[in-house]
């Protein structure tokens, strides 16, 4: 009797044993932990970003810690120290804005410590990044092009491009799109401002164009706070003739498009950045290092005041 029960414990023993090794299950399944470094928290796009995050975490059983600075001017100094404090506590990956000189060296860094690197809605094409979760920069500069060319309706453009960071790579890649996209139009570039992706930064630009350029008619703004900055001063201004376009759909922007102060303004999915972004870090891990797709385009819509109400 008890020698069956021996070799009953044994079988029991080895079969659960084997259930375990052969089961690829736990790997699948391990509770990976992200970490997302924002360049602006408390942004309503990027608070939107971790929306999408929180999404993903909840359905695929990760756990994704979000980290950034809410001080505008502190963007540049704050991803370096957070990806570098991300980087020593060695998460399963990291979600990354890419599209700044300081983030190839430290995608680097996290790569050769055995962190991978996801660029979101910025990319860093020439890094050690495993891929890009966001909206093709030249789609969507190209569509703010056209966007302008439809508001303008053929009248001759002296425009201002108030963007966040000249070194932001993204935001140039727009520029040259929207370039492209004009350079057959009588449209000319007038002048850039850089305003911090800060909306009190981007107001005093916007006047400053203003009185140095009276013969400016048109502004384009790269990031979320720049055309509201411009519709803020043509409001309050008077100047009903300037064309805006602009980026994003923040709820004020959106109201500026109602009014009808802001002509169009192209609009990014950054849900689908956060949400797609743990997806595919996912992805990679359990695929051992390898994910179908390493360049993912979110796509853009183009909202004017005849679809600001149902485009979404």
């Amino acid at each position: 009797m008890k020698k069956k029960q021996v070799i009953a414990a044994a079988m029991m023993t080895a079969l659960a044993a084997g259930a375990f090794a052969g089961s690829s299950f736990a790997d699948e399944n391990k509770a990976y932990e992200f970490t997302f470094i924002c360049p602006l928290v408390g942004l309503e796009y990027w608070d939107m970003c971790a929306d999408g995050i929180k999404a993903a975490d909840e359905e695929f059983g990760t756990e994704t810690q979000v980290v950034g600075t809410s001080d505008a001017s502190m963007i540049v100094s704050a991803m370096a120290t957070n990806m570098e404090t991300a980087i020593a506590s060695h998460p399963d990956g990291i979600l990354a804005y890419c599209g700044l000189e300081i983030m190839p060296p430290l995608i680097k860094t996290s790569t050769e410590a055995g962190v991978p690197v996801l660029a979101v809605d910025s990319d860093a094409p020439d890094s050690d990044r495993i891929g890009y979760v966001g909206t093709n920069p030249y789609n969507a500069g190209y569509a703010s092009g056209e966007a302008l060319l439809e508001a303008a309706d053929g009248k001759p453009i002296k425009i201002a491009v108030i963007m966040s960071s000249i070194s932001a790579e993204k935001e140039m890649e727009e520029v040259e799109a929207f370039k492209d996209a004009v350079k057959d139009a009588d449209v000319e570039i007038i002048a850039t401002e850089e305003s911090n992706a800060d909306l009190v930064t981007g107001v005093t630009k916007m006047e400053a164009l203003v009185q140095t350029y009276p013969e400016m008619n048109a502004v384009l703004g790269t990031s979320a706070y720049d055309v509201q900055a411009a519709a803020k001063v043509k409001e309050e201004m008077g100047l009903d003739d300037m064309i805006l376009i602009g980026y994003d759909d923040q709820e004020e922007t959106l109201n500026y498009i109602r009014k009808g102060v802001i002509d169009a303004i192209i609009v990014q999915d950054p849900y689908m950045m956060g949400y797609l972004g743990v997806k595919t870090l996912k992805e990679y891990l359990d695929n051992d290092g390898t994910i179908e797709e390493t360049n993912i385009d979110t796509g853009t819509i183009t909202v004017t005041a005849e679809n600001v109400d149902n485009y979404r």
